[in-house]
C-alpha cells in the first residue's frame, strides 16, 4: 500500500511540473507585436506572392559550381506556382459543381503552368539534390529553391489526382 500512494504522490508531481513548466497565455513579444495595416478600400489588385526566403547550408565543398539560379527565376516559378493553385482550386470548384470537362481542362492547365515552373528551375534543381545527398554547402536561393520545390510537388500530386494531365 505505501508503494502504491508514493507512486501516485510521484506522478502527481510530474503532472504539476509539467504544467508549470508548460508556460501558458501570450509572450511579451506576442502581445507587443503590432497588427498589420488594412488593404485601402476598393484596392483589389492581388499582391504578387511572396517567394519563399531561405538561409545558406554549411557543408563540404561543392564538388561543382552552382548553376545561377536567381531571385527572378524564384519569382517567376513561385508566379507559375500560385497561377497553378489557382486553376487547380477553380477545377476542383468544378467538378464540385458537375462539371467534369472543365474541371479536366482547369487540371491540365494547372499542369502546364507545373510543368513550365519545373523546366525553369531544371538545372539549378539537379545541382539542389546533388548537394544535398553530398552534404555541400549551399547558397540562400537554393535553401529556398527547395521549399518552393516542394510545394510545387505537392501541388503537381493534387493536380495529377484530380484529372491533370
Amino acid at each position: 500500500m505505501p508503494m502504491i500512494l508514493g507512486g501516485v504522490g510521484v506522478l502527481v508531481l510530474v503532472v504539476v511540473l509539467v504544467v508549470m513548466n508548460s508556460g501558458g497565455g501570450k509572450s511579451a513579444a506576442a502581445e507587443t507585436a503590432p497588427t498589420p495595416a488594412a488593404a485601402p478600400a476598393g484596392s483589389t489588385a492581388k499582391s504578387a506572392p511572396v517567394v519563399p526566403t531561405g538561409t545558406a547550408k554549411a557543408g563540404k565543398t561543392p564538388g561543382r559550381p552552382a548553376p545561377a539560379l536567381t531571385g527572378a527565376m524564384l519569382q517567376q516559378t513561385a508566379q507559375l506556382l500560385e497561377e497553378a493553385k489557382v486553376l487547380c482550386n477553380d477545377g476542383i470548384k468544378a467538378r464540385t459543381a458537375g462539371d467534369n470537362q472543365a474541371a479536366r481542362d482547369k487540371q491540365s492547365a494547372a499542369k502546364d503552368r507545373i510543368d513550365a515552373a519545373k523546366r525553369l528551375i531544371t538545372d539549378p534543381l539537379g545541382w539542389q539534390e546533388e548537394a544535398d545527398m553530398g552534404g555541400w554547402a549551399m547558397p540562400a536561393e537554393y535553401a529556398a529553391l527547395e521549399k518552393l520545390y516542394g510545394q510545387l510537388s505537392s501541388l503537381e500530386k493534387r493536380v495529377r489526382m484530380s484529372g491533370g494531365t
